[in-house]
């Protein structure tokens, strides 16, 4: 569970909610994106340190000007609880959903691990020719027209002139299903999702033209090789010629979790579901996720990976309880093991965006004291508003971290913006 402490959070969620109506329903929201709030001024931009008290009692006088909403603020370094109202109660995550994908990705490849895209042969090619050439997706959601060249000239360099017949390709590392469940929102497309993709899932079959780009780079590169390419799973037995790996996993999650990204969550839900589930599917990932969540003494009910999704829900408890495990370095615990663990905290932290200074909170929170000190992922459907993270005290020292979700449902998303944007500056105040 992390530096969280089952008890104290039970304690905590018996407390009594604050429940007022919600404000008048603002316009359509589309999936999370960058908001921009007003910079702070006057007792907003306040830097002085806050007490324990005067922290509860200013969140408390805040989260009245919100409706269906959940908050939870808590203290690792002390176990203390400084807030909850209805912490433990499932809210609609939004985009705050990346945070489960993203945690879960993280840790199970590592902050080190990639996706590979692999070129086998069917038979040994010490006379430079292949039988059989295959090209075999592992799930790579950045893998482009580079990529694949690059891969040709390993296949190249392993001594491959020719090759015989068609260019096969196998694409079954998941499950090539278009679309993902997106109950309750109006659709947003995250392409046909391939075990071999291309170009960010935008081709109508992205598998079939990574092949056909492969294959062009092979020809480029004075392979003799035929003018077709066909679906085929890889030959037993058949040998490694060249292989691609994608970015690190760090740099692939942050790349989802800082901009909101929802291909890539999607992508990256189904590749846990393969690697680590049996199967890549959605529904694979999910359990995944879900396990991986539970680990943490979280709990997680979702259809997708990216939060466009109604169903998609947890609580705030769960959500800091997710955040409080990822930050752990357990002291007992060898030298290697918590530098392993010290590594991955810190891949996590990187990946999340940085109140007025990146991704979705770029233009929020300025002039106040969650600027450049806290790291968030925000959510947001229409009537829906999330934020999550990390306030750090005295730098990105993981001991002095207050950690919190404000999930907040039938809300005005605008007014939401500005008393998340608030709470988050008077939680960066807090001081022991």
């Amino acid at each position: 569970m992390g530096f969280m402490r089952r008890g104290v959070i039970a304690a905590a969620l018996l407390v009594a909610a604050l429940v007022v109506p919600a404000g008048a329903q603002a316009r359509p929201q589309g999936p999370d994106r960058a908001f921009r709030t007003p910079i702070a001024h006057g007792a907003a931009a306040a830097h002085t340190s806050v007490s324990r008290s005067k922290l509860a009692a200013g969140l408390a006088k805040l989260f009245r000007k919100v409706g269906k909403s959940g908050a939870f603020v808590f203290d690792p370094s002390s176990h203390q609880v400084l807030f909850s109202r209805k912490g433990g109660r499932m809210r609609i995550l939004a985009s705050n959903s990346k945070l489960f994908t993203g945690s879960t990705a993280l840790s199970r490849f590592g902050p080190d691990g990639r996706l590979h895209t692999t070129a086998f042969s069917s038979d040994p090619i010490s006379d430079g020719i292949s039988s059989g050439l295959y090209l075999r997706g592992g799930g790579d959601p950045t893998l482009s027209t580079a990529g694949l060249s690059k891969l040709a000239d390993r296949v190249r360099a392993a001594g491959v002139t020719t090759v015989q017949g068609p260019l096969r390709y196998d694409s079954s590392f998941l499950d090539g299903v278009t679309g993902v469940p997106e109950h309750g929102i109006t659709f947003e497309s995250v392409g046909r999702l391939s075990g071999l993709q291309f170009d960010s899932g935008s081709p109508s079959d992205p598998a079939k033209t990574a092949a056909q780009r492969f294959e062009d780079a092979l020809r480029k590169d004075g392979v003799s090789i035929g003018n077709s390419v066909t679906p085929a799973s890889v030959s037993p037995g058949a040998l490694q010629v060249g292989d691609f790996a994608s970015p690190t996993m760090a740099d692939i999650v942050q790349d989802t979790l800082v901009p909101s990204n929802n291909y890539l969550a999607e992508m990256l839900l189904k590749d846990v579901g393969s690697q680590f589930g049996g199967i890549g599917s959605t529904n694979g990932g999910i359990s995944v996720v879900r396990q991986f969540a539970a680990n943490q003494g979280a709990k997680f009910a979702g259809e997708n990976g990216s939060g466009l999704s109604r169903r998609n829900r947890a609580s705030p408890a769960s959500v800091v309880k997710l955040l409080d495990g990822m930050i752990e370095v357990n002291e007992k615990a060898s030298s290697e093991q918590q530098l392993a663990q010290e590594k991955l905290r810190d891949a996590w932290i990187d990946s999340l965006a940085v109140a007025g200074r990146t991704g979705t909170v770029a233009d929020r929170m300025r002039g106040t004291a969650a600027a450049g000190n806290c790291h968030l992922k925000t959510g947001t459907l229409t009537r829906v508003s999330a934020l999550s993270g990390y306030c750090f005290r005295g730098g990105d020292d993981a001991d002095h971290a207050v950690i919190f979700s404000l999930l907040m449902n039938k809300v005005d998303v605008n007014r939401a913006h500005i008393v998340q944007d608030r709470m988050a500056a008077l939680i960066a105040r807090f001081s022991r």
